[in-house]
């Protein structure tokens, strides 16, 4: 291998990501799987990528809804048994919003879906997977965040979701506190205005979209690929001094 090559490596890793079944995602499923690492995704629906990725069999699906605490649990389980009973990095990817709902019209339902999804999941999945990293002498754990929780955003309504990616950057820096002296980084990714399923109907819309362009200084929109770099940073050793750090794909969105 090149030096290079050896730097970004993840072969003979074994990475949990939530929410693989499409968009960042998907992408980010496929990236670790590239790298070498066997993978397994958790989503309500079946994984399948690309027929470079698959070929490899190194991507195993597990199914599960992750609102729902006891599937949750069974799907941990589940990880650890398919990865022979210790996951070295997990990407907390899943997430969920109800697109356009102003914050006073936010249903009880809507708020305890979002942050079912968005951070007890995550908080459960870390917790079953911390014995394993820590036996093992460290691991890396990559929370997908939103720049809602560093900017508000009035035209694109998302009380709710900001609040749950808000606690998410929090919750990162205080498990990358604790947990360092295990060995264990943590750190997250906080994407901006991404062409995916969850934004399919937002970015259509050509007043929204020329909102966006206005305010980024790359003037497109991300794609799901423009995480390759970031992720494989966080989850290899060529990210071994980083943690409790934010990391922000935006296009500069954020950045006036």
């Amino acid at each position: 291998m090149s030096f290079v090559s050896d730097l970004f490596h993840l072969t003979g890793k074994t990475p949990v990501v939530t929410g693989a079944s499409a968009g960042i995602g998907k992408r980010l499923a496929r990236t670790l799987v590239m790298a070498g690492a066997d993978v397994v995704s958790v989503s309500r629906r079946k994984t399948e990528l690309d027929e470079d990725a698959m070929s490899t069999g190194r991507l195993r699906s597990v199914q599960a809804d992750l609102a729902e605490h006891d599937q949750v649990v069974a799907a941990a389980d589940a990880c650890l048994e398919a990865l022979g009973g210790r996951v070295d990095v997990l990407v907390n990817n899943a997430g969920w919003l109800s697109a356009g709902t102003r914050a006073e019209d936010e249903t009880q339902e809507i708020i305890e879906r979002t942050i079912a999804i968005n951070l007890v999941a995550p908080i459960t999945l870390a917790q079953a997977f911390l014995p394993g990293m820590r036996d093992a002498g460290g691991g890396s754990i990559v929370n997908i965040s939103s720049i809602s929780a560093i900017a508000a955003n009035g035209r694109f309504p998302q009380a709710v979701y900001a609040a749950s990616k808000g606690a998410i950057e929090a919750l990162s820096r205080e498990w990358a506190a604790q947990w360092a002296r295990h060995g264990i980084r943590v750190n997250t990714l906080a994407p901006g205005f991404i062409a995916s399923e969850i934004t399919s109907e937002v970015l259509t819309n050509e007043k929204v979209q020329s909102w966006v362009l206005r305010n980024s200084m790359i003037q497109r929109h991300g794609e799901p690929e423009d995480f390759d770099g970031a992720l494989l940073l966080l989850a290899s050793d060529a990210g071994r001094y980083i943690t409790g750090q934010q990391v922000v794909v935006d296009g500069g969105w954020t950045a006036h």
